[in-house]
């Protein structure tokens, strides 16, 4: 389920960090805060703020789970994905250099503010999965300069209006 935060509960909880881009509910009078992100590296407890100098993925968010060497990441992904829980619930992968290099987060969620997990003006490359499509805006809540994409693309560099200046992003 692909939750978005409304935007006045998203912005006390980013700037605060304790609270996921998740969920609250359409409806006001069942509006609740969703559980605070958490994360763990190699199944260790990892800081959040320490997201993003890692391989990660959000398919069990609000948990990130973090790997210190990127094959295993990509095994975790391949597992998850042969769960019917969380099949095809991907639909990006950032990294944080140019050509699929460096950290990396696969997304699988909503996010108004990137910041929640760290990657607030992070990325510089990107691959469209599952033949999904999305958009990414430089400021949060779809604010500001928008970049879609679509049906697994793989985008090696981005322009100077979206390098490191990526903010939000959602599936469309």
């Amino acid at each position: 389920m692909h939750r978005i935060v409304t935007a006045a509960a998203a912005l006390v909880l980013a700037v605060s960090g304790l609270v996921a881009p998740a969920a609250m509910a359409s409806d006001a009078a069942t509006d609740a805060v969703s559980p605070a992100v958490v994360a763990d590296l190699d199944g260790t407890p990892l800081a959040v703020a320490d997201i993003p100098n890692h391989n990660c993925h959000d398919l069990d968010f609000p948990r990130i789970h973090c790997f210190a060497a990127a094959a295993d990441l990509e095994a975790a992904v391949a597992a998850a994905q042969g769960d019917s829980a969380t099949s095809l619930n991907d639909y990006a992968v950032v990294y944080a250099g140019t050509y699929f290099s460096g950290s990396s987060l696969y997304i699988s969620q909503n996010y108004d503010a990137l910041a929640i997990v760290g990657w607030n003006d992070r990325i510089r490359s990107y691959q469209g999965l599952n033949n999904e499509r999305g958009s990414y805006y430089t400021d949060w809540y779809a604010g500001g300069s928008r970049l879609d994409f679509c049906c697994n693309a793989n985008i090696s560099t981005l322009t100077a209006t979206f390098d490191h200046a990526i903010s939000s992003v959602y599936r469309r």
